[in-house]
């Protein structure tokens, strides 16, 4: 058996039948290690051997680039137990993997468990995962790949998934206790080193070194940490760190040893503005910071003698002066000024004049403004127009423009749940963190109320849902609020939708000569076509331009050339952090992953949309080749319609957009083709059959025609299906 390991330098495994792993196999050649690790990144699924050459000899191969790519090919099959896992197909190159056999799909399924096992706080096992995960790391994933390889968001979120391995496990052994909390401190020390910013591993170590009777190193640790985030940031430690601080206070004040018997197994949960057990004077605060009523708030008391309050924290490195309180944003340099956190508007902005127009007049109408819903495909410019109409109104918002990147269609991260959305949002607005309650209902409410009296502009960027967007919204009327989301948020009352198509032909050749700065493209055939063969989605043209901007020998011409033929041409629409590809997997991704029928329907509907080149596609065609049946046939297409991967033109037909066409066809692969195409075909052929027999009059004619055809089906073709009517009939294909 083999495996394959992407959690470090790319490597081969070979593991003996029921007997433990072997040592790995290295693979000597940087290119090959560079094609397999291509390969591995989309085991699966048709890699075009442009992709391949790319990878191997980045924008400049050389003239016999298709022969030694063949000798590499073949290289690597020699390296493999089966050669048939990596197949030739007319359009590139697909390896097989089964499962369990690449390291990051083993990785992701202890980080689930993991995941699970915290939640429940079954701390044993959460050890267990970690172990198990962590285990499979030898370094950063793709280490030692050239960049023409990509994969930097894959690589990301794998590290990010090890320091969350990292805290869980962390969280779990401080949960369990005994000797093993010794061997957590110097881990943690060099944690809190690497990244000093991260705060739970600032909170681990304090409670570590607590626990262990070190509580003077644990103050300093606090002491570093607090120093740092307001000299750099202007901000207190979070919740966590300051119920560790609490914890340790408790402790180091009392009889200055170490937590009660019990406690040291136990990781503090205090609500966040809660009473913390032992501590008296509610909420948690520090000595002479203000509380809710405006009134200092009395010093912590000793849980030993309530009536002696705790004496100021010293500094470690003076320990005759002590610290001062807590800095608020406003100790930090005079009055704080109202947010203006708009990000710089993308340069050039073509189009979109119309629209634009509309939604200004909505944003500076006199009385209460109506939710702005910006919606849109992949790449279309919805948070591109969202912030040229913010800059634009901004002054009429004196107090302040607050946005937030709700990550609802970002590669490679979860999109923010409300209760994370209202923090963030609360503390922009000032709000300290110790002040922000726990439950989402009262946050938006607390929320609500310090926006009720302002004048304030809120753009809420790449939405997934109106259940994510509903609690963020203000209730006074002199806010206004710009959302832009993949979907309409038709759930969203009260709300004023911009639907954004692509820009025009004109539009399109504009913003790619503007972007590229290559003025001699004006009305040029090839820049035409470059727009044609993009669709005009501006997140393409801009990927477009970035290349040819690039490039100065690499003519519109060639580009042309490299994207006419669509197998590859999601393959040439990639640069640095743009690509069309993973904006629209993400989409699909969260389609195919999903628990609910109707999303995992929609992403087998999508492939099956890739297995046939139509111009238009209806329910009683995809149902005959999904298998799926007529009724999750059209739910599967109203959720397409739903997150912006098809378009109803009229209804009951659907177009994909050009480029959605070219994802959908590398999502299907090569698997299954010729047999889609026969289902197709035997389909057409019974639709034809219904159709004379219903034009045909009884009689010899009649007699002849075999009996057969689709039987009635959905309201959406159902009229079609009536006698005299053949061209509706055919239309719903």
């Amino acid at each position: 058996m083999m495996r394959f390991g992407l959690l470090g330098p790319p490597v081969l495994f070979r593991e003996d039948q029921g007997g433990p792993r072997s040592d790995a196999m290295p693979v000597a050649s940087a290119k090959s290690r560079a094609m397999l690790a291509t390969l591995l990144l989309d085991a699966g699924r048709v890699v075009p051997a442009e992709a391949l050459e790319d990878a191997l000899w980045g924008g400049a191969p050389p003239v016999s680039a298709r022969a030694s790519l063949h000798n590499h090919i073949a290289r690597l099959r020699r390296l493999l137990d089966d050669p048939g896992r990596l197949r030739t197909v007319p359009s590139g190159y697909v390896l097989r993997l089964d499962a369990g056999e690449l390291d990051v799909h083993v990785f992701d399924g202890h980080v689930t468990a993991a995941r699970a096992a915290h939640t429940g706080q079954a701390w044993e096992r959460v050890v267990r995962e970690c172990a198990a995960a962590l285990g499979l790391w030898r370094g950063a994933p793709l280490a030692g790949l050239p960049p023409e390889v990509g994969g930097y968001a894959f690589a990301q979120r794998l590290c990010e998934a090890r320091l969350l391995l990292l805290e869980w496990r962390h969280d779990a052994e401080l949960a369990l206790g005994g000797p093993r909390l010794q061997e957590l401190v110097p881990e943690l020390a060099a944690l809190t080193a690497e990244y000093p910013l991260r705060e739970v591993y600032h909170r681990q170590l304090m409670l570590a070194l607590h626990r262990t009777g070190r509580q003077a190193e644990a103050l300093a640790v606090h002491w570093d940490l607090r120093t740092r985030l307001v000299g750099r940031l202007g901000i207190e430690p979070g919740a966590g760190v300051r119920e560790a601080h609490v914890e340790v206070l408790r402790g180091a004040v009392g009889d200055g040893g170490p937590a009660e018997p019990g406690d040291s197994g136990r990781v503090p949960m205090y609500p966040v503005g809660g009473t913390s057990p032992g501590v008296q004077g509610g909420p948690v605060s520090h000595a002479g910071s203000p509380g809710e009523s405006g009134r200092p708030v009395p010093p912590l008391a000793s849980p030993n003698d309530p009536g002696r309050p705790v004496p100021p924290l010293a500094s470690p490195n003076d320990p005759g002066r002590p610290v001062p309180p807590l800095a608020s944003p406003g100790d930090l340099g005079g009055p704080v000024p109202p947010p203006a956190q708009l990000p710089p508007a993308p340069t050039p902005f073509v189009g979109r004049s119309a629209v634009r127009d509309s939604l200004h007049r909505v944003l500076t109408a006199p009385g209460p403004h109506p939710v702005a819903v910006i919606s849109g495909m992949a790449g279309v410019g919805k948070s591109a127009l969202a912030l040229q109409v913010a800059h634009q109104v901004a002054e009429r918002f004196p107090d302040g423009q607050l946005h937030l990147d709700l990550h609802g269609a970002t590669p490679g991260m979860t999109p923010l749940t409300p209760a994370q959305a209202l923090t963030a949002l609360l503390r922009d607005l000032g709000t300290e963190s110790c002040r922000i309650p726990e439950q989402p209902d009262a946050a938006a409410a607390l929320l609500r109320s310090l926006l009720a009296p302002t004048r304030t502009l809120l753009v809420l960027d790449d939405a997934a849902s109106a259940e994510q967007v509903r609690p963020l919204l203000p209730g006074g009327g002199g806010c206004a609020v710009i959302v832009t989301s993949r979907s309409p948020l038709t759930a969203l009352d009260g709300a004023v939708r911009f639907p954004l198509a692509p820009l025009s032909d004109e539009e399109g050749a504009e913003l790619l000569r503007c972007a590229s700065g290559r003025d001699g493209l004006d009305g040029t055939d090839a820049a035409r076509l470059l727009v044609e063969l993009t669709g005009r989605l501006p997140l393409a043209l801009r990927v477009l331009a970035a290349r040819l901007a690039a490039r100065r020998a690499l003519t519109p011409e060639m580009l042309a050339g490299q994207l006419a033929t669509a197998e590859r041409r999601l393959c040439h629409l990639e640069y640095d952090d743009l690509s069309v590809r993973r904006s629209l997997a993400v989409a699909y991704d969260a389609l195919a992953a999903s628990e609910r029928e109707a999303d995992r329907d929609a992403a087998r509907t999508l492939r099956g949309i890739g297995t046939l080149h139509l111009p238009t596609y209806g329910v009683p065609l995809l149902a005959r080749l999904t298998g799926i049946g007529e009724p999750r046939t059209e739910a599967a297409l109203d959720r397409l319609v739903d997150v912006a991967l098809l378009e109803e033109t009229t209804y009951g037909r659907y177009v994909p957009h050009v480029l959605v066409r070219d994802f959908a066809r590398e999502r299907a692969g090569e698997r299954g083709a010729a047999d889609t195409a026969g289902t197709a075909l035997r389909w057409y052929a019974a639709v034809a059959e219904q159709i004379l027999a219903a034009i045909v009059g009884p009689g010899r004619d009649q007699d002849d025609i075999p009996p057969g055809g689709p039987r009635a089906g959905s309201r959406r073709h159902g009229a079609a299906r009536a006698p005299g009517a053949p061209d509706g009939h055919l239309a719903s294909a």
